[in-house]
């Protein structure tokens, strides 16, 4: 199996090659990206396979599908993704190759639904969000749900620390998630609240502790709906940084992307002490927490399922459990989302050797109380 590796000299990347280095089954991987010296850097990485460089611009579509046809399978880490998914997606479809992507942006998983129909007749197999988020969320949220006997709630809470440890185009998506309208599902249909807004206090597993979390644009409650019936409500709320690192962020999603995001972004690696454009190595800590709630036994009850990492580290292990279910199970061609790729406990193994922990938590309801943006109860 030839791996060509999208966006690969970036954080996302670099991690998915380190994790796809020990699978059974990969002959040859080809990296590609526009940053020349980050894939010079990477000539030297040691694997059982060959290693070959190739420069490109994702947004020239001649150039990326001359790169995809190159490979038997591709893995998508270029961000923002707002910007790049759409016409690689596209291209991925044309070219009939199978594609496993990182894209965590809600327009271009809506669009996705789109190119069902051609990437089955192409001979296409696409996993949408096969990171951490998406991706090990979907599979909390499915792991929570089967607790059960019936959901009506699914939350999403997650926090990033370390931005400073961030990409440049992980920044960028995340400042662009903040903005607009976010969806969710409520009420049995759909609803739309402003990203960045409603901020409260949620609490996490020990030693992340308590934080402040607002509305985040993403595609979990655009497609856990389908997976979990009876959910009428499902809504993703993050916090990102510290104060200083989260206000600049925010802030940058309320000035907009254009002509003010390189400004912000090199203010934000200041507080950080990182010098323009250079990405500090390290660990960035995040804790992802799924809460379900519903009927059980008869009664109220609740489900919290966690996990905590680092981010890299844990979302390149779900791109090499991914690759895995591709190999191992070989599903017909076909547009699919996280919650239909690799089971919890198939993934399971992968993130083990990522250092994940784990932790899960029920508690009864009291009758006649319902939870329902909230994560905890307590406002901030």
């Amino acid at each position: 199996m030839k791996v060509l590796i999208l966006g690969a000299a970036g954080k996302a990347g670099r991690a998915a090659l380190a994790a796809i280095r020990n699978l059974p089954g990969v002959e040859l991987v080809f990296l590609a990206d526009r940053d020349a010296e980050g894939l010079a850097k990477m000539a030297t990485f040691h694997a059982p396979f060959p290693v070959r460089l190739r420069y490109l611009e994702a947004r020239h579509p001649r150039d990326l599908r001359e790169r995809l046809r190159e490979a038997d399978l591709v893995l998508g880490c270029v961000g923002p993704f707002h910007l790049h998914e759409g016409e690689i997606l596209r291209a991925v479809v044309e070219t009939g190759r199978d594609y496993l992507t990182l894209c965590d942006d809600a327009g271009v998983t809506e669009e996705a639904l789109s190119h069902r129909e051609r990437a089955a007749a192409g001979g296409s197999r696409v996993l949408m969000g096969c990171g951490m988020a998406p991706g090990l969320s979907n599979l909390l949220a499915l792991r929570a749900a089967s607790r059960l006997d019936r959901v009506e709630r699914l939350g999403f809470f997650w926090r990033l620390e370390a931005l400073t440890s961030l990409g440049s185009g992980t920044l960028h998506h995340l400042a662009h998630s903040l903005a607009g309208k976010a969806k969710i599902a409520k009420g049995g249909g759909e609803g739309k609240v402003r990203a960045g807004g409603w901020p409260e206090m949620v609490d996490f597993p020990p030693p992340a502790g308590p934080a402040v979390l607002s509305f985040l644009r993403r595609p979990e409650p655009l497609t856990l709906p389908r997976a979990v019936k009876g959910a009428k409500e499902v809504f993703f709320k993050a916090g990102m940084g510290g104060r200083a690192e989260d206000f600049l962020l925010h802030a940058l999603s309320r000035l907009g992307e254009e002509g003010y995001a390189e400004v912000l972004l090199d203010l934000l690696r200041l507080t950080g002490g990182r010098a323009r454009g250079e990405a500090r190595e390290g660990n960035c800590p995040t804790c992802l927490r799924v809460t379900a709630e519903g009927i059980r036994g008869g009664r109220p009850f609740r489900v919290h399922l966690a996990a905590a990492g680092d981010y890299y580290r844990v979302t390149g292990m779900m791109v090499a459990a991914a690759v895995a279910w591709l190999r191992d199970l070989d599903p017909p061609p076909g547009v699919y989302y996280p919650e239909e790729g690799p089971d919890p406990l198939r993934a399971l193994p992968f993130l083990r050797v990522s250092g994940a922990r784990f932790f899960m938590a029920e508690e009864p309801l009291a009758r006649g109380r319902r939870v329902g943006m909230e994560g905890d109860g307590r406002s901030g």
